[in-house]
């Protein structure tokens, strides 16, 4: 009983933190009206907190991890994905601001549809071995997308540490503004480190101990840390906004192509989901 009072005290304590720290990035937001990457970098990081909440207060109200342990498990995965490619769309474009294209929205889109109508029908089928299998949707799409996440931040920090002063840039490409810049870059190495350790280990733990509440307890202590980390490093970037900006933009006047593996990737998702449903 303690055990389950703890886990339901945590999972609010998440949910709040996670709403506070959505809503005032978006109360902020109007504040960067030239800025549009970072504005919508910081819409899409919000509408990753509020979903986390959304799933904490899921939790908390529907006690699934007692009652019906996959059902749990596909709640978990379900918002953990969304999470993702959110993060995703949102960091990248802070390093790349020509990456976010509407072929890139719809093949995300299209990947999680499948993965959480995997993710329920496995739940609903009672089969462990459907329901690890719709896992690997998962596990496959944030591989990739902290694959690009990486990739991107070793080519932009790269190149924006060549990136030399000039007549042009001299107003704003100062050297306090490099520093600044340099440190959110790497802020978001750890941001990306460190959502890629809490989000697949979540998932792992939702696997190994799909009806123990205990494991979560710590999972929400140190989500709470991860989270508020990400909250820092974006409003801070907010500080050097247009060097920043800037910077991200001359630098991606340079071809950066990082979509390597798509098709790949795409008919593995059609080969596990179609062996997701021949499991069953």
């Amino acid at each position: 009983m303690i055990i389950q009072n703890l886990y339901n005290i945590i999972l609010l304590i998440a949910a709040a933190v996670n709403i506070t720290m959505g809503c005032a990035l978006l109360a902020g937001n109007s504040s960067y009206g030239d800025y549009t990457v970072y504005r919508r970098s910081r819409l899409l990081t919000a509408l990753t907190f509020l979903i986390f909440a959304a799933g904490f207060i899921a939790h908390s109200r529907l006690g699934w991890r007692a009652t019906w342990p996959a059902g749990a498990s596909a709640l978990s995965v379900s918002y953990f994905h969304a999470a993702a490619v959110l993060f995703g769309w949102s960091h990248i474009s802070l390093l790349n601001p020509n990456y976010l294209t509407r072929r890139i929205v719809v093949r995300d889109i299209v990947i999680l549809v499948v993965g959480i109508i995997a993710y329920w029908t496995a739940a609903t089928s009672f089969s462990l071995v459907t329901f690890h299998c719709s896992l690997l949707i998962f596990f496959l799409h944030a591989l990739y997308i902290s694959y690009v996440i990486y990739h991107t931040l070793v080519r932009v920090r790269m190149m924006t540490g060549r990136l030399p002063q000039s007549d042009d840039n001299a107003r704003w490409w100062t050297d306090d503004n490099r520093t600044m810049v340099m440190r959110f870059q790497r802020s978001i190495r750890v941001s990306c480190h460190l959502i890629v350790i809490f989000g697949l280990g979540s998932i792992v733990v939702t696997t190994a101990f799909p009806n123990e509440e205990w494991p979560y307890i710590i999972l929400m202590a140190l989500g709470i840390a991860v989270f508020c980390y990400i909250y820092y490093g974006l409003t801070n970037y907010g500080t050097v906004i247009e060097a920043g900006t800037n910077a991200t933009e001359d630098v991606a006047e340079g071809k950066m192509s990082h979509q390597r593996l798509v098709l790949t990737l795409a008919l593995m998702m059609t080969a596990l989901t179609a062996a997701s449903f021949a499991a069953r």
